[in-house]
């Protein structure tokens, strides 16, 4: 067994980076829900805090969106190259 016997990748390390990837893109729909949930929550609060009714419910969510939205391009962007 040599030097270049070591740099070799073994099959079952490549089966752990396709479970890897494939549990990485799996989250992303729970990560969009979050970031949706997280930002229309905020926006609630802030609209029950100072009567902001119902700027603060739609503002949380576009928030959300944009956010959730930010996550799954940073995901597949990784993937799509």
């Amino acid at each position: 067994m040599g030097p270049k016997d070591l740099r070799k990748p073994s099959p079952a390390g490549g089966r752990m980076e396709v479970i890897r990837s494939l549990g990485e893109v799996a989250s992303v729909g729970l990560a969009f829900v979050l970031a949706l949930v997280i930002g229309t929550a905020a926006g609630w609060w802030l609209d029950q805090r100072f009567g902001w009714k119902p700027y603060g419910f739609f503002g949380g969510f576009i928030l959300g969106l944009a956010a959730g939205v930010r996550n799954v391009y940073q995901v597949t962007r990784r993937y799509l190259k």
